[in-house]
Formats: C-alpha cells, sequence, structure tokens
C-alpha cells in the first residue's frame, strides 16, 4: 500500500467526508484530487482533519528528505492548533472576526498554531501595551492586527513590540474602508507596519507564513503545495471554460 492509498483509506473511514480524485498520474508535488469534509462546527472540522494533515506532512517530509513534523492536534476548546502559538491574532472588536475567520482558516491549513485574542487601542490601551511588549517572551514570532474606522491597533501595537506586525484593514458598517487602510499604511518612519488590502486576511495569513517559512523549511514546503494547489486550480478551471465555454460555465 502506498502513501496515498492510506491518506485516502483514512478519508474515506471519515463518514462525513468525500474524495475527489482527478485521474492523473501522480507525481510529486501534483494535486492529484481533493478531499472533502463536511462538520457542524470549525472545531470539528479541524479534529477531523488533522489526522489526515499530519499523514500528509509525513508524506512530503519523507519525499523531501527532511526529519517528519511533529503531529498536529487540535484544541475543540478554541479551534486553534495546540502547539505552542507562533502568530498572535487580536482585532479592536469582535464585529472584526468574521473578516479574520478566513485567514485564521488558511493558518489552521497550513499548520501554523496561533493565537486569538481582542485588544482595543482605545478602549483597553493598558491591555494592548501588555500584549504587544509581552509578544516576544511568549514565544510569538509575527503579529496580526484587524482594525477599523480610526484603526490605530496595528501602529500602537508596531510601536510596543520589535515582532513584525501585519496590519488588516476592515471596512466598517459606514464607509469602504478607506478611512482603515489610510489609517494603517500611512505609519510614521521607524514604525513599520505591512498592510494588506482591506478585508483581506487570507494574504495577512500568507504573508505570516512566509515570514516564518524563510527561517522553517517545512512552513516554506507547506506554502509551496499551496501556491501549487491554487495554480492546478487555475490551470483545471481554464480547461473547463475552453471545453464548455463562456455561456455554459
Amino acid at each position: 500500500m502506498t502513501a496515498h492509498d492510506e491518506l485516502m483509506k483514512q478519508a474515506t473511514a471519515i463518514p462525513t467526508a468525500a474524495l475527489h480524485m482527478y485521474g492523473k498520474e501522480s507525481k510529486p508535488a501534483r494535486k492529484i484530487g481533493h478531499i472533502t469534509v463536511v462538520a457542524s462546527s470549525p472545531s470539528q472540522g479541524q479534529s477531523l482533519i488533522a489526522p489526515l494533515l499530519n499523514l500528509a506532512d509525513g508524506m512530503r517530509a519523507e519525499r523531501k528528505g527532511l526529519a517528519a513534523l511533529a503531529p498536529v492536534s487540535q484544541s475543540a476548546a478554541t479551534g486553534s492548533l495546540s502547539s505552542p502559538p507562533l502568530v498572535a491574532v487580536t482585532m479592536g472588536s469582535d464585529s472584526d472576526l468574521p473578516v479574520l475567520k478566513p485567514g485564521l482558516a488558511l493558518l489552521t491549513t497550513l499548520n501554523i498554531p496561533f493565537h486569538v485574542t481582542i485588544t482595543s487601542a482605545h478602549r483597553t490601551p493598558q491591555r494592548m501595551t501588555d500584549f504587544a511588549s509581552s509578544a516576544v517572551s511568549r514565544g510569538f514570532k509575527v503579529i496580526i492586527a484587524a482594525a477599523g474606522g480610526a484603526a490605530h491597533l496595528p501602529g500602537m501595537i508596531a510601536a510596543s513590540t520589535p515582532l513584525p506586525v501585519i496590519g488588516v484593514p476592515v471596512k466598517p458598517s459606514i464607509g469602504d474602508g478607506m478611512d482603515s487602510l489610510l489609517s494603517i499604511v500611512q505609519m510614521p518612519r521607524g514604525v513599520p507596519v505591512a498592510t494588506v488590502a482591506i478585508n483581506n486576511s487570507v494574504n495577512a495569513a500568507l504573508l505570516a507564513a512566509r515570514i516564518l517559512g524563510a527561517s522553517d523549511e517545512s512552513i516554506r514546503l507547506r506554502l509551496e503545495d499551496y501556491a501549487e494547489n491554487i495554480k492546478e486550480e487555475v490551470i483545471a478551471k481554464a480547461a473547463k471554460l475552453e471545453d464548455v465555454g463562456f455561456e455554459k460555465y
């Protein structure tokens, strides 16, 4: 039995999982199928896919000649990875959470452990400062901060930590989000904040992963696989469009 056979066997053993194979020849780093898992909550879904991710990481490590990655376990209570968190994710209000969820899902997919909290720059300034100033001692390597409106949170955190800070501008209930974007990106010289597009937490997660991947080969390899999967998806969509035409696509 090949490693792929074992992965497919474990996937089909999950009652709410479906296996979709593309009929392609198996080659290193080539996407030959995907697995869809249906769950009643994000934490349940993460728990179901954790064994599959561990097996896939082991296959990748063996192919690349690397030491096997440490198994990833999930916390049902928090929905985050239980390994020591490398990325700290904070927001000014819980209303920003829907914007951050796609990025958190991507960090989970990439097996990057993270910690999520709320630190308002205006309502809890001391909590925000304590969070930022203690980030290094807590083992964080990157901080993602989301804020809308005046959006002072990412800049204030960057002023209180030597760690790289990635700002996510959040579109508020009033306006188009440009105030949030400009507030975060227009930092004074000496206090940098990397800023992604409005509501684009996925790019924030990818940027955090790339920062980590510069010194962690296992994360870099997972990013390469992610990019390869995106390429395969685009190629498949292009082939379908060319085959059926734009009117039937």
